[in-house]
């Protein structure tokens, strides 16, 4: 049994975080008095959507190695989680294409 994550990934290295700083005091509307999202909720909104889908494929390759050795039963709940890690990483990706509309 082999975990399927439909997304690929440039790199396969465990990464350092980084923290994005954005001035709190950035405009929240455009020139016509638009609400849009801050500068620091658009960025923060995009690390986050990258930070999830390289930890989504460390689930997945853990996942593929305990199947490997025999832990189906792990694999198999590895599985079902990124399922749903997966659903919000799209959720999360939809709500960062519409601010940036």
């Amino acid at each position: 049994m082999h975990i399927d994550h439909n997304h690929s990934h440039e790199n396969d290295h465990v990464h350092v975080h980084e923290h994005v700083h954005i001035s709190d005091n950035e405009s929240c509307h455009d020139s016509t008095g638009t609400p849009r999202a801050s500068a620091k909720d658009l960025a923060l909104l995009k690390y986050m959507l990258e930070h999830n889908r390289q930890h989504a494929q460390e689930l997945a390759d853990t996942g593929n190695r305990l199947a490997d050795t025999g832990l189906s039963d792990a694999a198999e709940m590895i599985g079902e989680a990124l399922h749903y890690f997966d659903h919000a990483n799209e959720k999360l990706e939809k709500a960062v294409e519409s601010l940036v509309v």
